[in-house]
């Protein structure tokens, strides 16, 4: 049996799980009698619980677990947890008035190095007079002279906003990315959405961070809170393929209709649900499906005003009856769990924000979650996320996007759900599945039971 070095490092030990399964792989005698000691398949599972096995650990979680435990109590604060890969954050900021417009401070989550703030801005009448020229297909000098805005803006809000915390420090800020969705707003010009950089990084024990904007005004983000998590194993999915796809489908049309799209819009989608509903239903075996396809039909017949929503599942109703769920304040959490693999995709769930209408979780991949076509002009990924909380409440998933940055081996993921979480429910589980195996990740909400309003 191996014995962890004094300061084990996580990255080391993930090379010797993908340097072993190349080796099986390979069809090395050596590898393979390693990896089939614990499972006859050969996977990237199997040769991190191999790894994990001859430390004398029972999984790899249990090994990560340890490795993260010895490397905070060795290292400085903060930096032991950055080694071991976990982050934190800071939220919970109100509006804050600049210049530019009216900033809405996200989420700042810190770790590994670097760190970011997720924020919006809904600009000036000046700013949204000069974004709103893209609208519509425009000429290129047009379109230059947007361009122009976009980084006039990006200028402004550097120039405008500043961030200190509680121990007198203070922070750079610099634009990752700016975007900008007229399509999606009613408002004139619309919101525009900002990952800031943030340098350098701050440390966890921080008691708050303060935005400052114009004429003086500023708000604080505190600490997120860590809630109590449970991570399950891999298991069987319980459900038969085709009632969770088409389970999915229904929930997808109900998000639609949350987001406001047109009547002939919705008709279009549901006629493609329905049509996907029967070839699905067609493949699978009898039975398997029970009363979902006259359900799904019954729900796309509400959808587009043909008949009432008699005979849903309660499920859908409350999905449908709290669309407009406006619940109180942000909230954000420190999840903080990685997941055992998935088709050999290793998931880290680190933050959760949770606002009036919506909320979403912060999560890494590696090595990727997102898959591509040939020709990489369609992408698809290769696990599921579904929530529901303890009172039985499902919620609308909507596929987050991706960002991979140069050098890091991860995948960063904003995955949203709608809609914004039940102030009565307890406690949250994300359910994670790939083909005919899932994990589960359960936590409990901190502020249950307490005045969000």
């Amino acid at each position: 049996m191996s014995e962890l070095p004094g300061r084990p490092n996580l990255d080391q030990l993930r090379r010797q799980a993908r340097e072993l399964l190349r080796a099986a792989a390979d069809g090395e005698p050596p590898a393979l009698t390693r990896i089939h000691a614990v499972s006859q398949r050969i996977s990237l599972s199997a040769a991190q619980l191999a790894v994990a096995r001859e430390y004398g650990f029972a999984s790899w979680p249990a090994l990560h677990a340890e490795v993260e435990r010895r490397l905070a109590e060795l290292s400085s604060p903060g930096e032991g947890t950055r080694r071991a890969g976990a982050r934190w954050s800071f939220g919970g900021a109100s509006p804050v008035e600049t210049a530019v417009g009216t900033l809405y401070p996200g989420v700042l989550v810190a770790g590994l190095g670097k760190a970011f703030l997720e924020a919006s801005l809904m600009p000036t009448s000046e700013f949204q007079d000069r974004l709103a020229e893209m609208t519509h297909p425009v000429p290129a000098s047009v379109r230059a002279a947007w361009g122009r805005a976009h980084r006039d803006l990006a200028r402004a809000i550097i120039t405008e906003v500043a961030l200190t915390d509680d121990q007198g420090s203070t922070y750079a800020l610099h634009i990752e990315e700016l975007q900008h969705h007229p399509a999606l707003s009613q408002a004139r010009g619309g919101p525009v959405t900002l990952t800031l950089g943030v340098d350098p990084l701050p440390a966890r024990d921080r008691g708050w961070l303060e935005l400052r904007g114009q004429h003086g005004s500023a708000v604080r983000l505190g600490p997120s809170p860590r809630p109590d998590a449970r991570v399950s194993g891999l298991a069987p999915v319980p459900e038969g393929r085709t009632a969770r796809e088409l389970s999915e489908r229904a929930l997808s049309l109900i998000g639609l209709m949350r987001d406001g799209i047109s009547q002939p819009m919705m008709e279009e989608y549901c006629s493609y649900a329905l049509a996907k509903a029967a070839e699905i239903q067609q493949s699978a075996e009898p039975g398997t499906a029970g009363d979902l396809p006259g359900q799904l039909a019954r729900l796309c017949a509400f959808l587009t005003g043909r008949g009432p929503a008699d005979g849903l599942p309660r499920e859908w109703l409350d999905i449908i009856s709290a669309a407009n769920r406006a619940d109180g304040a942000q909230h954000c959490l420190d999840i903080s769990v990685e997941l055992p693999p998935v088709d050999d995709i290793v998931v880290r769930v680190d933050s959760l924000v949770s606002e009036p209408g919506s909320w979403k979780v912060y999560l890494r991949a590696e090595p990727r979650w997102w898959r591509y076509n040939a020709e990489r002009d369609r992408k698809w990924g290769v696990i599921s996320v579904a929530a529901e909380d303890d009172l039985g409440g499902l919620y609308v998933s909507q596929p987050g996007h991706g960002t991979v940055r140069r050098d890091d081996p991860e995948e960063e993921l904003v995955w949203g759900f709608l809609p914004g979480l039940n102030p009565l429910a307890r406690a949250v589980t994300l359910t994670f599945t790939h083909a005919a195996e899932q994990v589960t990740v359960e936590f409990r909400l901190p502020w249950a039971g307490t005045d969000r309003n």
